[in-house]
């Protein structure tokens, strides 16, 4: 996020680092037993892929949503 410093020492706006947004989801690692993860933001992913990353272990993993549906 972008503000403007309050301060008045650095010219023009100053980059914040935004906190990542926690989400309720299992570790994918069997010995871990956390259930937050965050979900990283990655450039070239496509719409239908998302990549998460347990907050506990640091493991990462893909998830497929979207698709066809069977009726």
């Amino acid at each position: 996020m972008a503000e403007i410093d309050p301060t008045g020492t650095q010219p023009g706006v100053v980059r914040t680092e935004e906190e990542p947004e926690l989400v309720n989801m299992k570790c994918k690692n069997p010995n871990c037993n956390s259930i937050l993860a965050t979900e990283l933001k990655t450039p070239g992913v496509g719409r239908g892929q998302h990549l998460f990353q347990c907050v506990k272990c640091k493991q990462s993993w893909g998830v497929s949503v979207g698709g066809g549906v069977d009726w």
